[in-house]
């Protein structure tokens, strides 16, 4: 009887389990379906809101055309800006938008950016000019036309030729971005005062005009000597670079260094060995960065700010010039704690930047220029400096650093030529460190 029921048990087990299989298996069907149909209103969304966003871009740029008041233009400019924003947004959330769109994606970002240097000149009673209409119409020409070529995209997506994952009968959508990339239209040459200004593109390190190519051997030795190691010691990791062509060289225990091939000047330096506990308090850590970059030919440098991490102290340096603080010549230097050695060096700001100034006398006094700073803040100091734009330009600045009510500090930068003020920026200071937003 036993031997009877034993099959009957096993069937019963079998039938159990194949209910369970198939119960699961149509769960998670279902729940995959209700993910893709998801991700398809995800994607629909997203396409839609970027053909809108496009067309408010569009009608916008032809509306500032051929407006000459100030307030209109600041209005469009940030219609443009707001738009450019949304429409970058809903691009990064189609399938294969980073690796397929590119040109579609710089020139959405250089538009909004363009608009918004109008915004600020618009702010100060500035009206368009003929050359950045003509820059204008371009902009809008192009996207007229690729607010056209993805419209045509939504319609093949809604008659199913096109999906946003490629499907049996369909081809993926990413291969019609490429097409439109292949064939996307030139556009004017936007050259302001923004970061997606096509001069920064052309840009090259001031420090290393009219310097001589180096040898590796010759870097190598130049490397060497800023670091206090063997030659012998340091291996050439790699040779290339952007802007700024560098020898790499490297030591067994980890310590890389960089030295531009231009000069044999280092520009980095990184010691990735572990810091033991502090002996050395923040003050003592600055001054030993500062006697190490007079050691090595860092003449004229005022200490900016510091950073506190894991023991190891990092402060970024300035160059001055005639008692002016130059901000774009930066450096920064980091120092272990524990021994006052320095383990990180970093000189980017300063290579692209560094060369004598021509400096014009102030225009606005200090004293007129205390006029344009806030009521509510405290003055504690002022000087001059020279400040770079968001397009890499270059300002000088009366300097003031002053405090709030609640006791926060706040540095005013205002013109010293034309008494406007430029920037400001709030000191967020904590026992680790300032940090200027």
């Amino acid at each position: 009887m036993n031997a009877h029921r034993f099959p009957a048990q096993v069937i019963s087990f079998l039938l159990a389990l194949t209910v369970i299989f198939a119960g699961s298996t149509l769960y998670y069907g279902i729940q995959a379906e209700r993910a893709q149909t998801t991700l398809w209103y995800g994607h629909e969304k997203a396409y839609s809101e970027l053909l809108d966003s496009l067309s408010e871009l569009d009608a916008a740029l032809q509306k500032i055309q051929y407006t000459g008041s100030p307030s209109t233009i600041s209005t469009l400019s940030a219609q443009i800006w707001r738009q450019s924003e949304c429409a970058k947004s809903a691009l990064s959330q189609l399938p294969s938008s980073e690796a397929g769109l590119e040109k579609t994606q710089t020139f959405i970002a250089r538009t909004g950016d363009y608009a918004y240097s109008l915004l600020r000149a618009a702010s100060r009673g500035q009206s368009v000019t003929d050359e950045q209409k003509d820059a204008l119409a371009s902009l809008c020409q192009t996207a007229q036309n690729l607010t056209g070529e993805l419209s045509l995209l939504k319609a093949r997506l809604d008659s199913g030729v096109l999906s946003y994952e490629a499907g049996p009968n369909s081809s993926a959508l990413s291969d019609s971005f490429h097409t439109v990339e292949q064939e996307f239209p030139e556009y004017a040459t936007l050259v302001y005062d923004g970061p997606f200004s096509e001069h920064l593109d052309k840009q090259s390190p001031l420090m290393l005009e009219g310097q001589s190519a180096v040898t590796e051997t010759q870097a190598r030795t130049a490397a060497a000597r800023f670091c206090g190691l063997p030659e012998e010691s340091l291996s050439l990791s790699y040779q290339g670079g952007d802007r700024i062509e560098c020898y790499s060289f490297s030591t067994a225990d980890g310590i890389s260094i960089d030295v531009t091939r231009l000069g044999g000047l280092v520009y980095a330096l990184s010691d990735p060995r572990a810091v033991g506990s502090a002996t050395l308090s923040d003050e003592q850590a600055v001054e030993r960065a500062s006697v190490f970059l007079q050691e090595h030919g860092f003449g004229s440098m005022k200490e900016s700010y510091y950073t506190r991490f894991e023991n190891m102290l990092t402060i970024s340096f300035c160059a001055t010039q005639d008692n002016v603080t130059l901000y774009p010549d930066l450096v920064k230097v980091t120092v272990a704690l524990d021994d006052g050695g320095v383990i990180g060096f970093e000189a980017r700001g300063y290579l692209m930047s560094h060369h004598t100034r021509t400096l014009s006398e102030p225009v606005i006094s200090e004293e007129d220029a205390r006029t344009a700073v806030d009521d509510s803040l405290t003055i504690l100091s002022s000087g001059l400096a020279v400040i770079p734009t968001s397009g890499q330009y270059e300002l000088l600045c009366r300097e003031f650093i002053c405090q709030t009510p609640d006791g926060m500090h706040v540095i005013v930068y205002i013109n010293a030529e034309t008494g406007i003020e430029e920037n400001l920026l709030m000191l967020i200071e904590s026992e680790n460190g300032t940090l200027a937003l």
